[in-house]
């Protein structure tokens, strides 16, 4: 039996070796672009290791190019998104939890399935919403994006979480004296941090990331993200692909940081909210 449990971890250990080995070369191949010198990146064979590393690319991208701004409008974007999901999607949540009124199950299939439509099929319809709104190429009109594209996420899961809470804390509280907000905040806001967390994360890294809206709705560095920058490399002619490899680097770095850092909240949050306590 022993023989056959050392067998099963040397098998486990070279499959996630394979399975890590795959997921982190992208990531690899961009550093070591990012690295390279514009002669070394256009070679006939591609080299594994940078014969001459440099820094130079990273300085240019930000003497170059205006990726601080795309930083801050990125910071700006993602905080706003997350924050206005906080606020009500915190508060529907709960609502969806505790007050059991007509309709409420079809009402939380109906605004999930707000997001089933597939986010291009959105683009005209949002390209004439922001222009009525004269929001066009603006980071409140991002914000507003990014907060509908993410919202229906943060309230599904939080419905699951404030489910988990017992109901005879929150009547406890109400029996002390507590009106209903005051249950909330002080019972069932604290109760439900590590799932609010999770999901917060989760929206802040999925707005960080987002691409198409503020290609289309942000032409210019007024409003436009670090993910839309990183395309800047492109021109007609040519693709500057170590200065594109390094802005795509500085770009994931928030992702990397979150997942070092808070990995044990969106597991604890996720893990749950999925089961009802």
């Amino acid at each position: 039996m022993a023989i056959k449990t050392g067998k099963n971890k040397i098998s486990s250990a070279i499959v996630l070796f394979i399975y890590f080995l795959i997921v982190l070369f992208p990531i690899y191949w961009m550093f070591i672009t990012g690295i390279k010198t514009p002669d070394e990146i256009y070679t006939p064979q591609p080299t594994y290791f940078p014969k001459h590393p440099t820094t130079a690319n990273f300085v240019s991208i930000f003497t170059t190019r205006p990726y601080i701004r795309y930083t801050i409008n990125s910071l700006t974007i993602a905080l706003g998104a997350t924050f206005t999901c906080i606020v009500f999607g915190t508060l529907a949540a709960y609502g969806f939890s505790r007050y059991r009124f007509k309709g409420n199950r079809s009402l939380r299939f109906l605004f999930l399935a707000s997001r089933i439509f597939p986010p291009i099929s959105l683009i005209v319809p949002f390209f004439i919403v922001i222009g009525w709104l004269h929001l066009y190429n603006t980071l409140l009109a991002q914000i507003i994006i990014n907060t509908y594209m993410w919202l229906p996420f943060y309230v599904w899961i939080n419905i699951g979480f404030f489910d988990s809470i017992p109901h005879e804390l929150e009547q406890a509280a109400q029996i002390d004296g507590c009106s209903r907000f005051q249950t909330f905040f002080k019972i069932a806001f604290p109760l439900s941090l590590p799932g609010i967390a999770a999901t917060s994360i989760i929206t802040f890294l999925g707005t960080w990331n987002e691409f198409l809206y503020n290609l289309i709705l942000a032409p210019t560095e007024r409003a436009k993200n670090l993910s839309v920058g990183a395309s800047d490399f492109i021109a007609d002619m040519f693709i500057s692909w170590n200065q594109m490899g390094a802005g795509a680097l500085i770009t994931c770095i928030p992702a990397i940081i979150f997942v070092i850092f808070f990995q044990k909240y969106i597991v604890q949050g996720l893990t749950a909210g999925a089961v009802k306590g």
